[in-house]
């Protein structure tokens, strides 16, 4: 597959994108997210921000193929110097675009809290992945002890970053991602969780004191 000036070669331009300003563009490599990838070729990194991780990816893997795909020209303009091929698309509007490449993985890091359907786009991405492909996710905990101790207490208030991003449409407890993973054809093969606490108390009580849940699911 040909790259284009670092730009996803799609079938449609109207997948291309161009008119976003102002959005904050990710520059982190997850951790968790990082220690779930398991060598896979073909990887699409959704909401790749600057292309930190893809960049990581191809560190550590150099026949890897990673593709980005963000709502942010300012993420663009990053990453398509660290990956082979990047679109700005926004993901309510439009299906993502097809390259003629199925992908062997597909990273959804804090995504799906952001869109007006993530059941429908969940469900989309099947026709993007490889046969035995794997999709690694992460969305934030709302269930988390600290947003209960606020509820308590009569507060519910939006925030810059975080839990409580004031950009967030959809929150999750485990049991709603739990449901909303199942219903989209998906299983767990894989689960972690970021926090300050570790050990057995997390692995006993992770719905209370994880901050964020991250998976890497199969189709069933």
């Amino acid at each position: 597959m040909t790259v284009e000036g670092g730009i996803m070669p799609v079938a449609d331009d109207t997948h291309r994108v161009a008119a976003f300003t102002g959005h904050g563009v990710y520059e982190n490599v997850n951790p968790m997210i990082a220690r779930l990838y398991a060598g896979e070729n073909a990887v699409l990194d959704i909401g790749c921000g600057s292309g930190a991780l893809g960049a990581w990816i191809k560190r550590g893997n150099k026949s890897a193929v990673v593709h980005g795909i963000d709502i942010s020209p300012e993420a663009g303009r990053a990453a398509a110097k660290q990956l082979d091929a990047f679109c700005c698309v926004d993901l309510d509007l439009l299906p993502l675009p097809e390259t003629g490449l199925k992908y062997d993985l597909i990273i959804l890091g804090d995504i799906l809290e952001h869109l007006k359907r993530p059941d429908l786009f969940l469900i989309s991405i099947n026709d993007h992945l490889s046969p035995g492909g794997s999709v690694i996710v992460s969305v934030p905990n709302v269930a988390n002890y600290s947003i209960r101790l606020r509820l308590l207490f009569g507060e519910f208030r939006y925030t810059e970053t975080g839990i409580m991003d004031r950009t967030h449409l959809r929150f999750f407890t485990w049991g709603s991602f739990s449901e909303l993973i199942s219903h989209c054809g998906f299983s767990v093969e894989k689960r972690t969780y970021i926090s300050r606490f570790s050990g057995i108390l997390l692995r006993c009580f992770f719905p209370l004191l994880a901050v964020q849940f991250i998976v890497k699911l199969k189709r069933r």
